[in-house]
């Protein structure tokens, strides 16, 4: 009886194939994730291997069709027409990447940001926290906490109140950009 490696498709390459979107939403949800050498240095590399495994996969594909192998040759065409999409799409499937590691850096710090919120001064209600996980030096991103959840309301049409406790954060940058979680959370982009 033939298992699914036997149909051409080697256990490396499923492993390459799976394995570097979710090393680079692994990365993402790091500290390691907005730095500009991981983003100029390593997200390219990963994306080098991604390539390099979808050509090898397409070999494969190619061998097994001149064989008339119609089941390998299936399997080993999936993984080149996966990374064809995902270059066509590119700029939506890193974000998709990128909104993955951040939720998921969210989820495991959870706890800090909530004690965080918590130690807030009972006075400031209703609570604004900004938290800057970084970047570039022309943009970085983060995460807020905004109990009243204005930060959500198109600009301009923040309360008076909200745009002072706001003036000392990142959110007085114009344009920056949230992206709801629950519980008051938004993910955000800021570009100073």
């Amino acid at each position: 009886m033939q298992n699914a490696w036997s149909y051409g498709l080697p256990r490396a390459l499923l492993v390459l194939a799976l394995g570097v979107p979710l090393a680079h939403v692994l990365l993402r949800a790091t500290p390691l994730g907005p730095n500009l050498m991981y983003v100029l240095l390593a997200m390219p590399a990963l994306a080098l291997v991604w390539i390099g495994a979808g050509a090898w996969a397409a070999v494969l594909a190619v061998r097994n069709a001149r064989r008339k192998l119609w089941r390998p040759f299936a399997a080993a065409t999936l993984l080149p027409l996966i990374i064809v999409s995902a270059v066509i799409t590119f700029p939506r499937f890193l974000h998709a990447c990128n909104y993955a590691g951040d939720v998921l850096h969210f989820v495991v710090a959870r706890p800090y940001y909530d004690h965080a919120v918590a130690s807030l001064p009972a006075s400031q209600k209703p609570r604004l926290a900004v938290f800057n996980w970084g970047g570039m030096i022309w943009a970085s991103g983060g995460l807020v906490f905004d109990e009243s959840d204005e930060v959500a309301l198109p600009p301009g049409q923040q309360s008076a109140a909200w745009r002072d406790k706001a003036f000392s954060t990142e959110l007085s940058c114009k344009g920056y950009g949230i992206q709801p979680l629950w519980s008051h959370y938004y993910l955000a982009s800021f570009p100073c």
